[in-house]
């Protein structure tokens, strides 16, 4: 065993072993991902929340179901813009809420991801109740910055379709802004660029 010629014989079992435990591994994580259930939870805004002080800051708004609002340093630049713009119409909004982006006490919706369909969740980026008491569910986009968004899109369509009713009625879906208007398609999409048949999103017409 000691041979130094018998090195490279000894070095390539090891490797082999390595080997064959890395794929044992990545094998019992695919049965254990293909065992995961997604399980339903009854959501609501929570009471509070507690934040990294390093990486957000407060931003003043009025109109937040949190006060004060806590906002990522990094947030996209949709995101702070469709903020502004539920800022600029408080007057027909009763209160919006910036979601997070994990975990079981934020608002996630299941969706089938990619080609392959693997199941997977995002986190609908604001949720607004309206002083009529529409709620919609809105995830902020620039076109093209996500290749998901259109599965994502879907599947929250089908989950409004669901889970609508006359008693709360929910819209949404994905939106993003193109000059001053902000739109979101009633429809299934393919992409987010062609926003040919998408709707405007007016608060003061809900």
């Amino acid at each position: 065993m000691l041979y130094h010629d018998n090195k490279p014989k000894f070095d390539r079992l090891l490797e082999i072993a390595l080997e064959k435990y890395a794929r044992q591994r990545q094998a019992a994580a695919a049965r254990a991902a293909a065992k995961r259930v997604y399980k339903e939870h009854e959501w609501q805004v929570p009471e509070e929340r507690v934040y990294d002080a390093e990486t957000n800051h407060i931003e003043p708004v009025k109109d937040h179901a949190l006060l004060p609002f806590i906002q990522l340093n990094t947030a996209s630049n949709p995101e702070k813009e469709f903020v502004k713009f539920l800022e600029a119409n408080t007057l027909y909004i009763d209160w919006w809420y910036k979601n997070g982006d994990n975990g079981k006490h934020n608002y996630a919706i299941e969706y089938q991801k990619g080609e392959d369909g693997k199941k997977s969740l995002f986190y609908v980026d604001f949720v607004i109740r309206m002083k009529n008491g529409h709620v919609y569910l809105f995830d902020t986009k620039s076109a093209d910055s996500d290749m998901f968004a259109p599965d994502k899109h879907n599947a929250l369509l089908e989950y409004i379709k669901k889970n609508s009713t006359e008693k709360q009625p929910l819209a949404g879906g994905v939106i993003l802004q193109q000059g001053s208007n902000w739109l979101y398609s009633p429809l299934p999409i393919e992409n987010t660029t062609d926003t040919l048949n998408w709707n405007s999103f007016y608060p003061q017409e809900t």
